[in-house]
């Protein structure tokens, strides 16, 4: 992969740095259950107990940073709430567009599915190829970059975080640290047991550590059997393992049928209390439903444990302390993967530390963060045929689908916890599962009783929320894939403020002093969109936002939608790889006509087809590939699209040229 890193100064750059990449191993997955456990921990440390007074401590730097916003969720409680702005109900109709980044690399999911980070004037953010911007907070304009060009599993929600004098982040196999000033790699460490893994979150930072996780997916391929994921705690100072947990029970036996069956992992950060116990929500097994062999996955019978569970951890050792599973045996990909949230609460009259989880089975749970005894369970949305087996050959559309529930952060202040939610319905038999639209679907924000479940309130909106809930003061925030930023009274739910994005959004915002930071990049529902990181201020001045670029192109990647030059080649041999929503060409021309071959690969989690010039091939199911010849007889530009309803307006388009 190419690692390069530059430095802006009044607009001239500087030197350029190329810096190598380390290797080490890891990775495993294990499976949660619905009970307490005190059996012999999942975790391998190679540290000492830690030291008590320093439990569940952020970096120094998110104290004296509270009017930026320090962390992915903003805390290490995961609240994504700040009272350090000035944005509230009186003025959050004020914000206007102050600057625009444009967004120079589109993945899977889009330009942007991450979280920026602002720090002491600066914004950074990595985007889906895993390259990082440092950018001035009040212009836009790049004062670093380091390119990694290393796609991530999904296309996101990867991310950074800074602290302890650090920037870290990741790339598809690697977590890493750069200076923050400057851009410059200092360690990196490979986590990844096999190519069939990767990473796809933003680290989590407490107590001297940086924790993240591997995944059962790579840029090239999802749910590979044998692939799972392992939680990483690292030396924040050298990268060096301090600890691991495998996010599933009995690792790389994988439910007894490591040839079938994969599952686990973490997507995004998890939160830390004070006395330093981690709170971690695990994702889904698979295969799901099943497959023909195996339908309804009876490759993996049991609950297969930890995944789609809440899991404790001893943050300090690894230890296992608690988990409870929420959707045993789970066969319709219902993660519990939301980042949860630690609160203290009222709870029968005495004051109670609890923590709040989430996932694609729009369950929102709470348990007792000591025990894990649970104390109440709501759902969100619309929910049909969302539990047991599906017929063989009857196809139902079950909801929440494989992209619904709740996907996206939740927030929590006071005594509410805010949830956005998205409907979206897919049609699954006990073998596969084929999506409606991708770019149909509803969504919302409900309002929810931390202490009891209660919806306070709640508001339906005409397009899926992917832009998770975000609180300034009195004000919560949501978005939408159709590009929508809505801002709601966080105690009434009294619409405030709305505005439309420059493109969809499947992305999260930061909150500074006077200012909302946000990528637009999600693809399918904005006509002529533009990528951007868009920064609204209380303050900004007439005129409109001024767009500012990467001063070097981070593309190149042969993306379809993405900038950068095509690529020419005399082969008659084209790789396809295509996913949620993209294609990517080897090759984008053919020096004269005749037969070209496209060999077609569907990297995503749903069906895809890949149709140029008249033929196509049939509907491919995730995992597979397909041969398609195709005979040009003259020179011109050819369309190609995949002809699922949705997919080629989501992304799925192009041109091949011949001549």
């Amino acid at each position: 992969m190419s690692l390069t890193t530059k430095i802006s100064t009044g607009g001239r750059w500087k030197g350029v740095l190329a810096l190598a990449v380390l290797a080490v191993a890891a990775a495993a997955l294990s499976g949660c259950g619905g009970m307490s456990s005190t059996a012999a921990p999942a975790a391998t440390s190679t540290a000492p107990a830690g030291n008590v007074e320093s439990a569940g401590s952020p970096p120094t730097e998110w104290g004296t940073n509270a009017a930026g916003w320090p962390a992915h969720n903003y805390d290490l409680s995961n609240t994504r709430a700040t009272t350090s702005s000035d944005i509230n109900s009186t003025n959050v109709s004020k914000l206007k567009p102050l600057w625009k980044f444009k967004l120079p690399y589109v993945g899977q999911f889009g330009a942007y599915a991450s979280n920026p980070i602002v720090l002491d004037g600066v914004v950074y953010i990595e985007d889906p190829d895993s390259n990082v911007y440092a950018l001035n907070q009040h212009t836009g304009k790049v004062v670093w970059e380091h390119l990694y060009k290393s796609p991530t599993p999904s296309g996101g929600p990867n991310g950074l975080a800074l602290g302890f004098g650090q920037l870290f982040g990741a790339t598809e196999g690697s977590a890493f640290a750069l200076d923050p000033k400057t851009g410059k790699q200092l360690w990196t460490r490979h986590l990844t047991n096999n190519k069939n893994e990767g990473i796809d979150m933003a680290p989590q930072l407490y107590d001297g550590k940086v924790l993240i996780s591997t995944i059962p997916g790579s840029a090239t391929n999802f749910y590979h059997p044998g692939a799972l994921g392992i939680v990483y705690s690292l030396n924040a100072k050298t990268g060096a393992t301090v600890w691991k947990f495998n996010t599933i029970k009995d690792g790389y036996k994988l439910f007894g049928n490591p040839k079938v069956n994969s599952g686990g992992g973490l997507w995004y950060p998890p939160a830390v209390d004070s006395s330093g116990r981690v709170f971690m929500g695990v994702a889904n097994p698979a295969p799901y439903p099943g497959t023909p062999e195996f339908p309804n996955g009876s490759s993996r019978p049991g609950p297969d444990l930890y995944t789609d569970s809440l899991v404790a951890l001893n943050g300090a050792t690894g230890k296992l302390l608690w988990y409870r599973q929420v959707t045993p045996h789970d066969i319709r990909d219902y993660d519990f993967q939301v980042a949860p949230i630690v609160t203290s609460q009222t709870v029968n009259g005495a004051n109670t530390e609890i923590v709040i989880g989430a996932g694609k089975a729009g369950k929102v749970v709470a348990f007792r963060s000591d025990n894990g005894k649970r104390l109440w369970t709501r759902n969100v949305g619309v929910h049909k045929f969302d539990s047991g087996s599906f017929s063989l050959k009857k196809a139902v559309c079950y909801e929440p689908g494989e992209l619904g529930g709740v996907e996206t952060p939740m927030a929590l202040s006071g005594n509410l916890v805010y949830v956005p939610w998205v409907d979206l319905c897919f049609n699954a038999t006990a073998t596969g599962i084929n999506s409606t639209n991708l770019n149909g679907g509803t969504g919302g924000l409900a309002a929810i009783d931390a202490a009891t479940g209660k919806v306070v309130w709640k508001h339906n909106l005409p397009s899926p929320a992917y832009g998770s809930a975000t609180v300034a003061n009195d004000v919560v925030f949501t978005a939408t894939l159709a590009g929508t930023i809505y801002a709601y009274d966080a105690k009434t739910g009294k619409a405030l403020w709305n505005t439309q994005a420059s493109a969809g959004i499947n992305s999260f915002p930061a909150i500074t002093k006077d200012m909302l930071i946000i990528g637009a990049g999600a693809p399918g529902k904005v006509k002529n969109p533009q990528n951007t990181i868009t920064a609204y201020s209380l303050n900004a001045p007439a005129g409109g936002a001024k767009t500012q670029t990467a001063p070097s192109s981070a593309a190149g990647s042969g993306v379809a939608g993405t900038p950068g030059q095509p690529a020419s080649t005399k082969a008659t041999t084209v790789q396809v790889k295509g996913g949620e929503f993209f294609f990517r060409l080897s090759a984008k021309s053919t020096a004269k006509p005749g037969t070209v071959t496209f060999a077609f690969q569907n990297i995503g989690h749903v069906a895809h087809d890949f149709r140029i010039n008249g033929k196509q091939t049939p509907l491919i199911q995730p995992g597979q590939t397909a041969k398609l010849a195709v005979a040009f007889k003259k020179d011109g530009s050819y369309p190609y699209l995949c002809t699922v309803p949705g997919h080629a307006e989501a992304g799925m388009k192009g041109v091949f040229t011949v001549g």
